[in-house]
């Protein structure tokens, strides 16, 4: 991804992490801005790399040890630039969700602090606003993948 997004090659090295790419429409997220700077090259629109997991740092997977530790170890490392940063956490997630409705934001992805990372296996909840705007879209889009996948099998 670096030659698409050549701000992330300042990144430590010696790490894997999971996170999503956010582009900024003023100050809230706008995923058609992420199709045009990475589809498009255009490399007019800032991109922030939102860090919400560490898989391995220095060659040591991290992966089977619980969310909490491997949170502790992120917070250390201090992923914090105007290219990059950690997300925060939120212990309320009623409150943080209800927040994220009247915001019109996605949604609340939620790591229980035991759990450990399985690749493949999500591990985590997302909950959606009912009211994003994208969300009739998503869905008719996830139904097509769906009905190609089973026309393959036929």
């Amino acid at each position: 991804m670096t030659t698409v997004l050549p701000e992330l090659r300042s990144l430590p090295t010696g790490l894997v992490l999971d996170g999503e790419l956010v582009a900024w429409k003023g100050s809230e997220p706008y995923f058609p801005l992420i199709c045009r700077r990475v589809l498009n090259r255009d490399m007019s629109i800032a991109m922030t790399y939102i860090v919400f997991d560490l898989l391995a740092v220095d060659g040591t997977d991290v992966s089977d040890r619980p969310y909490s530790e491997r949170r502790k170890l992120l917070e250390s490392l201090d992923l914090n630039s105007s290219w990059w940063r950690t997300c925060d956490t939120f212990s309320d997630g009623n409150a943080l969700l209800t927040a994220v409705c009247e915001m019109g934001l996605e949604g609340v992805v939620a790591k229980k602090r035991s759990s450990r990372y399985r690749r493949g296996d999500r591990g985590w909840i997302k909950v959606k606003n009912p009211s994003y705007w994208r969300r009739d879209s998503e869905r008719m889009a996830m139904e097509q993948s769906r009905k190609r996948r089973a026309r393959a099998f036929v």
